[in-house]
């Protein structure tokens, strides 16, 4: 199952399993990008609207302030 959340209106989710009733969290929170440019990316907000973020020669896409590497979002 995926849970998910607004962070400063950013979309994020994560899976979760739950065994045994035990839920463990198999990633970290994700960012969802919708599409890619040369030097961008369009991020999915909380609201169901994009917006375009810049994103480096190593996969971090800059948001709210601050970069992120690829293992912080999916798509």
């Amino acid at each position: 199952m995926y849970e998910t959340r607004e962070f400063k209106g950013y979309f994020q989710s994560r899976e979760v399993v739950e065994v045994d009733g035990v839920v463990s969290v198999v990633n970290d929170w994700r960012f969802y990008l919708c599409g890619f440019a040369a030097d961008s990316a369009r991020i999915l907000l909380y609201d169901k609207t994009t917006e375009q973020v810049p994103i480096d020669a190593d996969n971090r896409i800059f948001v709210a302030g601050k970069w992120f590497s690829q293992s912080h979002w999916d798509h």
